[in-house]
């Protein structure tokens, strides 16, 4: 049987195995240590931003930054409707309303979609950057200032990119990141929300490990609601390993994703992944889109590639159509999402895959062409 090339595969560097030993020896192996502390100030200084507060996962970051927000029940949360389900649940469970906005040519939140879908009970708008392209969170940001609203941003999936030469996760009130073990720098499990306000970062740190009271007396005096969110030093001490690498692992992800581009080039059928000069892509996988033009659907390729040895993913499933999507905040139609979500698939794009691997999967999408 041919040997499965996987969609994707953690990378590690190397010293990562050192580092965790180094923790585990000193006895700093759960939610305090030394590593937590490096990792939080390393990784805000690479954003560029005041303070990081690390988490056990992205999706308890999203909801960590969210509950800083004081969102009441039925706020509006404005969201892409083309999007990684996370930042929807993270609202969810804050009891506000999610309104979709349909997606522009960058596959992300269209801001045009967003002036259109404020109202008076929009309290904040949630701006993912998808499958490693920014979004426009120029104008976003613009948009929201104009309303008093906040932004949040789920960098998860573009740890790396920048907008007009400003990273990614420095423009929202709060923004978040996910080292799961497919993302570029990975600790396993595990997140980050970092943010330039002090106040609201003293509640992420407080509401993160339970709302504890400040001194011995007052420990276990709750003055808030708050969550076992915290990261461990073992996680941390992979992540200083791998933050140490990160611009090396983006580089090679882009080195990927050009040579998927030259070889797809002239696929009839088939659309590559956006890549504006303003924005450029930082290819967290290599997504792409099987047009009419190829002669088969989406689905059907992805059954091909499967058949030889090739894992792929589907995009995201739409918004406005999850069952746990609330009427409320349905509005509008979304034909760009709907679109993206039946012709879109990514392909293999790890860390370390060579260029005989990527000629192989290239070369079997392009036979199923012919």
């Amino acid at each position: 049987m041919t040997a499965l090339v996987p969609v994707s595969r953690p990378y590690i560097w190397g010293e990562e195995k050192a580092r965790l030993c180094e923790a585990i020896d000193a006895g700093w192996v759960s939610s305090r240590g030394p590593f937590l502390d490096q990792f939080e100030k390393r990784f805000a200084e690479k954003i560029g931003v005041g303070y990081a507060v690390a988490t056990s996962s992205g999706t308890a970051a999203i909801h960590l930054a969210l509950s800083v927000l004081d969102l009441q029940r039925h706020d509006e949360v404005i969201v892409p409707d083309f999007t990684m389900i996370s930042p929807v649940l993270a609202v969810l469970a804050c009891g506000a309303i999610p309104v979709p906005v349909d997606a522009d040519e960058t596959w992300n939140i269209d801001p045009d979609g967003i002036e259109r879908a404020i109202t008076e009970k929009t309290r904040a708008i949630v701006v993912v950057h998808t499958y490693g392209h920014p979004a426009r969170i120029d104008r976003i940001v613009a948009i929201a200032r104009r309303n008093k609203l906040r932004v949040v941003e789920d960098a998860a999936e573009a740890l790396g990119a920048r907008v007009f030469g400003r990273a990614v996760g420095s423009f929202g009130d709060l923004a978040i990141f996910s080292f799961y073990a497919n993302k570029v720098l990975t600790t396993g499990e595990g997140g980050m929300v970092v943010t330039e306000d002090p106040r609201l970062y003293e509640r992420l740190r407080a509401k993160r490990n339970l709302c504890f009271g400040a001194d011995e007396e007052t420990r276990f005096v709750h003055n808030e609601i708050g969550f076992n969110y915290r990261m461990t030093n073992l996680q941390a001490a992979m992540g200083v390993v791998q933050l140490q690498h990160l611009d090396e692992a983006i580089e090679a992800k882009i080195a990927i994703a050009l040579e998927y581009n030259a070889l797809l080039a002239n696929v009839s059928g088939i659309t590559t992944p956006p890549n504006f000069a303003w924005g450029p892509n930082v290819f967290w996988v290599y997504a792409v889109l099987v047009e009419d033009e190829f002669g088969l659907d989406r689905k059907t390729v992805q059954s091909e590639l499967k058949r030889n040895g090739i894992e792929t993913r589907r995009f995201f499933y739409p918004l406005h159509r999850q069952p746990i999507m609330p009427s409320a905040g349905i509005r509008e139609a979304f034909p760009k999402s709907v679109s993206l979500s039946e012709r879109g698939l990514y392909l293999p794009s790890f860390i370390g895959m060579g260029s005989s691997t990527i000629k192989q999967v290239a070369g079997c999408l392009t036979a199923l062409r012919a």
